[in-house]
């Protein structure tokens, strides 16, 4: 099976997910980290300067023996059945780890700034509203932690004590991320006060995968 993962040079939740399943359960795929210039022939043609499809015009896209899969979503379920990290005939443990998933996805797409906002004071503000009791990171993280524990609790008790999914993952993914400090205008102990999360992040930040996916891509 010839398997590539098409994302940036950075370790962004959407494709580290992935990523990392893909490596836990030691299969082979070719990570391709592509530059600015890359992505402008995406956005321009929809293909990689090499005729590689990107049908959506948007990263992460995984390709399966030359097949484009897009949607981080759909690429995190594919990776995640291949390494065992994702249920394959269980259809509620599925539900609660897509509606993760989703989420996560969600809470993502709440920072991207209106098109019409270019006044740095204007973006300052936007952000600060996220942050407000009934602003959108709010409400995504509210209802992320409320998902987690519910499914830690329904979900996680059927498995092995050691074992984690690509929901994990993606949780870890997006504390990680805000912890960063990265971002904008948001305060990095954001995550802090949503302990169920944070519970997931520590976790998995001591898994020996993961320490070993950092490690080896440094």
């Amino acid at each position: 099976m010839n398997i590539k993962l098409i994302y940036f040079n950075f370790a962004f939740w959407r494709a580290e997910i992935s990523r990392i399943a893909l490596f836990h359960a030691g299969i082979e795929f070719e990570d391709v980290r592509i530059s600015s210039e890359d992505f402008a022939y995406i956005k321009a043609y929809g293909t990689l300067p090499d005729g590689t499809p990107i049908p959506t015009k948007a990263l992460p896209c995984l390709t399966v023996n030359g097949v484009s899969i897009c949607q981080t979503g759909a690429i995190a379920r594919y990776c995640g059945k291949l390494s065992g990290l994702y249920p394959k005939d269980d259809a509620l443990a599925c539900a609660s780890i897509d509606q993760i998933l989703d989420t996560c996805t969600d809470l993502t797409n709440a920072l991207s700034f209106p098109p019409n906002i270019e006044i740095e004071r204007d973006r300052k503000s936007f952000r600060e509203s996220l942050l407000q009791p009934d602003g959108k990171l709010t409400k995504y993280f509210s209802a992320l932690n409320l998902l987690d524990k519910n499914y830690n609790t329904a979900v996680k008790s059927l498995l092995s004590p050691t074992q984690f999914t690509v929901a994990d993952l993606a949780i870890w993914g997006i504390v990680r991320w805000f912890k960063s400090g990265l971002i904008d205008y948001i305060p990095d102990n954001l995550s802090d006060l949503y302990p169920d999360l944070i519970l997931t992040h520590d976790k998995i930040s001591k898994n020996k995968t993961v320490l070993e996916w950092l490690s080896k891509t440094k």
